[in-house]
């Protein structure tokens, strides 16, 4: 059951660098566009500036949008207005300062920590292939992922590959995900929730096997 509560900004714990997403339509929310989190003002605007690609909608001052925060357990949303616009040296939007954040909660369930070294691979994006990573925690319907390097978006489909380990059981298996949420930190590392999309009912057995298994021996924790 998905649950509502408001939040205030420093409640996100956002990153400089972190994307995010920008509906430029509040009327519309599946037109969404990724944009990068470079400032913040506390009480005055958020500033964010356009991804690498270039695609971005055209923005002006006084326009109403919406920005989208993915975690690894829901989403928050705060409509807010654009404040100014400036292009020269770059690209900046800045956003009022939003006053009431709605997070909606969209996974409620017993994860537990984990250390399971891991090879990603983007299955979208062919230059995004064999990257070393860790699963770090775990639960029926998906993963936190630590890499040092980028490994996509949100919407991404991934292929992670680790060696399950179930008892006495080891198989080495190829999972099937898709990115929900992205953060980069300050030394340039990369965290990522992902949410399982894997279809082999055999693959599925070895997987929960594992993860009930890490439940057992570890200490489950209820995400609130």
């Amino acid at each position: 059951m998905s649950e509502r509560q408001s939040l205030r900004f420093d409640d996100l714990d956002l990153k400089f660098g972190q994307v995010i997403q920008l509906h430029p339509s509040v009327e519309n929310g599946t037109e969404r566009y990724d944009c990068i989190l470079v400032g913040c003002l506390p009480g005055e605007a958020v500033i964010i500036t356009a991804p690498e690609d270039g695609r971005f909608p055209l923005l002006e001052a006084g326009g109403r949008v919406v920005i989208r925060v993915m975690s690894c357990n829901g989403v928050a949303l705060f409509p807010t207005t654009i404040l100014h616009v400036g292009e020269s040296p770059v690209y900046l939007v800045y956003l009022d300062f939003p006053k009431s954040i709605q997070f909606k909660l969209v996974r409620n369930a017993s994860r537990v920590d984990v250390a399971l070294p891991i090879l990603v691979s983007n299955i979208q994006k062919k230059a995004l292939r064999g990257i070393v990573g860790r699963i770090v925690d775990i639960s029926l319907s998906g993963a936190q992922l630590n890499v040092d390097d980028n490994i996509g978006e949100m919407g991404d489909r991934l292929e992670l590959k680790g060696k399950f380990e179930v008892s006495s059981i080891k198989r080495t298996l190829g999972i099937q995900a898709v990115i929900k949420a992205k953060h980069c930190n300050a030394e340039g590392a990369y965290a990522y929730g992902v949410e399982f999309h894997e279809k082999d009912e055999d693959k599925l057995l070895v997987l929960f096997g594992y993860i009930f298994n890490a439940m057992a021996l570890g200490q489950p924790k209820k995400i609130q």
